[in-house]
């Protein structure tokens, strides 16, 4: 009885933070948004940082959490299969316009950060716990490895 109530737990605890990653991720788009109107260029691409708070920091941490409690149903592998997706389209959209910083070091990590979240996305669809964990592993050292080089050289 005790170990299904941690299951619950988890399971919640799961749920509890895909909600609270869409609350902030809806109210990071509208900043967003708020702050393209008043640039005036409506059209204007996002930023890295943009995107970073939008896409990729929702997205991973969504993968890491559920690294780290696995898990229990349909619903909740759903979460981490939205959630690669988001991870992979961020990747690509890093590597394109002035959001590259380079043609080399950044795009071969944007790549790698694209090719984790496919292993997350399949990972998820095989509702396969261990892959999760090493995916996630890897999500985090390439994320790791590009602050380093380009938020604190």
């Amino acid at each position: 009885m005790a170990e299904h109530r941690g299951d619950n737990r988890r399971a919640r605890a799961l749920i509890v933070t895909a909600v609270v990653t869409a609350v902030v991720t809806a109210a990071v788009v509208l900043v967003t948004a708020t702050a393209t109107a008043q640039r005036g260029a409506p059209d204007a691409p996002a930023t890295v940082k943009e995107v970073m708070l939008t896409m990729t920091v929702p997205s991973s941490d969504v993968i890491f959490t559920a690294a780290s409690e696995f898990p229990k149903d349909d619903q909740q592998w759903a979460v981490v299969r939205k959630s690669a997706v988001a991870l992979a389209e961020s990747g690509k959209l890093l590597m394109t316009g002035e959001r590259a910083r380079d043609n080399t070091t950044w795009v071969d990590m944007a790549r790698g950060m694209v090719v984790q979240a496919e292993a997350t996305l399949k990972a998820a669809e095989a509702r396969n716990a261990e892959a999760l964990s090493k995916a996630s592993d890897d999500v985090y050292a390439t994320c790791e490895t590009c602050h380093e080089r380009y938020m604190h050289p």
